[in-house]
């Protein structure tokens, strides 16, 4: 097991995409094997604090996501009302509401990791 504030192990990397029915973008496999989790703090801009690889299948589960965030994979939290999302089918980049309709209120962020950071970027 990794140990707190860790980078995750190659063993624990593996174990998470090979549970997975589909895939996770490039960026966010690469960004996660390096360091336990992510945080984005923008003075004036936005918040982010994307989950441990290590963690997030459990985190998944947690919040019911196959049930109520259909076709969508939670790797992260902006620390308010809403979680960052993958989209399994395009390994494109949302925000979701906790509570909310999907996909009406999810909000289209980008592809790439520079699309979340610019996101990130802009002011409430």
């Amino acid at each position: 097991m990794d140990e707190p504030n860790s980078a995750p192990t190659p063993e624990v990397v593996t174990r998470v995409l090979e549970t997975l029915d589909f895939k996770l973008p490039d960026w966010y496999i690469n960004e996660l094997s390096k360091t336990h989790d992510l945080v984005f703090d923008f003075e004036d801009g936005k918040y982010l604090k994307l989950w441990p690889i290590a963690e997030v299948l459990e985190l998944n589960r947690a919040y019911n996501a196959d049930e109520f965030y259909p076709n969508f994979f939670l790797i992260g939290t902006d620390g308010g009302g809403e979680a960052c999302a993958i989209e399994k089918q395009s390994e494109s980049v949302y925000f979701i509401p906790y509570i909310g309709c999907l996909p009406d209120d999810a909000i289209y962020v980008g592809k790439s990791l520079e699309d979340l950071i610019e996101y990130l970027q802009v002011p409430w």
